[in-house]
């Protein structure tokens, strides 16, 4: 009994090992959202191979879900092009955390300026955005470069923050500036 707890122990132990991030990987993980960012700050997608894998997939503010490097291209282009002509993107700082060997997920605030949907122009009734989006990302290790494999934005609802049942613990874009008030739940 003894020894199979103890075998247990160091399985676990171990499996913790391997989803720790090295400096190296971590710099580099943060160096491809960089790149993704950069592109929503100057609205020009071209570049879009150099962080992405070819099967990346998004998932939109509104629920729209593209697929595949063309599309997500594509997608981001049109919507940046119209919707977001103008628009001001400042990412907050990314948080990393590795799940398994060469994968990890990243975690990041992202202030959107004021747009208006669906065509770019202010009707008086369409104005959305000048808040913060949360964003979750997969980034894949591939032939030695950190790629994004899978993206998700969510708008964050300022009115809801007073219902969360986790309270001050959860994360927040005034307190991720200060890594030392984000209690780490890993």
């Amino acid at each position: 009994m003894k020894t199979c707890l103890l075998s247990l122990g160091l399985l676990l132990a171990a499996g913790r090992a391997l989803a720790q991030t090295p400096a190296a990987d971590e710099a580099a993980i943060r160096q491809a959202v960089a790149r993704m960012t950069t592109n929503w700050q100057n609205h020009q997608f071209a570049d879009m191979a150099a962080y992405t894998t070819p099967d990346v997939s998004w998932v939109n503010i509104v629920g729209m879900w593209w697929r595949g490097r063309a599309q997500v291209q594509q997608a981001h282009q049109q919507i940046f092009d119209i919707i977001f002509k103008g628009v001001e993107f400042t990412p907050g700082p990314p948080t990393v955390r590795a799940i398994a060997p060469g994968v990890a997920v990243v975690n990041m605030y992202c202030h959107v300026g004021a747009f208006y949907p669906p065509d770019g122009i202010d009707h008086g009734t369409n104005k959305e955005g000048d808040d913060d989006d949360l964003l979750t990302l997969v980034l894949v290790k591939r032939q030695g470069h950190w790629l994004l494999s899978a993206g998700q934005n969510t708008v964050v609802r300022a009115s809801a923050a007073t219902n969360n049942p986790i309270g001050q613990a959860c994360p927040t874009p005034a307190n991720l500036a200060d890594p030392a008030k984000i209690a780490d739940q890993h």
